[in-house]
């Protein structure tokens, strides 16, 4: 503390002069100039967090509702993943045996076709024999000769017999296109018509199919006009 003549003591370390105080205020003041923010403003009943003076937080929209979680018990996984494996191996199985029976039918297929074509070449070798054992047998040659002429003839048969493939009746039978290819006709009353009367090349089956069909001459109904006219002719 000073004293002065003129008044009371003045402690200088705590009085401020007006002029002072107001610069204090300025330097405590916030900058707004500078950048600096000022306070959000809040409405009355709210805080600054968007919470309302009860306490409770307002939502901006309705809440979604999540769907329980269902927990499989480990059982029922254990039979379902056991059900799916055994369906699985069941298709698999059921495709499998249909993959061998197809390849099965498709190698017996092929066999046959093998043979079939193998088995025409053959007959004609056998054709070729089958007329010249028919021919005329021409002078000075013997009949071991012969006899072993048609001795190839029977082993090319039998090889072929071996393999399913064996001739078919045809002489006397009705025709059918199936069995028969007609090359001739003849007139006759003595058999009905269509029914085949000379075999000109023997016909061949493998089991049930026609591999070669014979050759053969059918009958045909006679032409009665001719004998009708000639008989008329004489009358008159």
């Amino acid at each position: 503390m000073k004293k002065t003549k003129d008044g009371p003591a003045r402690d200088d370390e705590t009085a401020d002069s007006p002029v002072d105080v107001e610069e204090d205020a300025r330097d405590e003041a916030p900058a707004t100039k500078s950048g600096t923010t000022t306070p959000e403003a809040t409405t009355p009943g709210t805080t600054k967090s968007g919470a309302t003076e009860s306490g409770t937080v307002e939502s901006s929209g309705s809440p979604e509702l999540e769907e329980p979680l269902e927990i499989e018990p480990p059982l029922d996984a254990a039979i379902r993943e056991r059900d799916e494996l055994k369906s699985l191996v069941q298709r698999v199985q059921a495709d499998f045996v249909n993959y061998r029976n197809r390849v099965s039918a498709e190698r017996d297929e092929i066999r046959r076709s093998a043979t079939r074509r193998i088995a025409l070449k053959v007959l004609d070798v056998v054709d070729q024999f089958d007329s010249a054992l028919d021919a005329e047998r021409p002078e000075g040659v013997s009949e071991s000769w012969i006899e072993g002429i048609d001795g190839i003839r029977r082993s090319l048969v039998q090889a072929l017999t071996s393999e399913g493939i064996e001739p078919f009746e045809s002489s006397g039978e009705l025709f059918d296109p199936r069995f028969h290819e007609a090359l001739l006709t003849a007139e006759s009353d003595e058999v009905p018509s269509s029914t085949v009367l000379n075999v000109l090349r023997k016909g061949y089956k493998m089991g049930d199919d026609v591999i070669r069909a014979a050759q053969v001459q059918i009958s045909i109904v006679p032409d009665r006009s001719s004998d009708t006219s000639d008989t008329e002719q004489k009358d008159g």
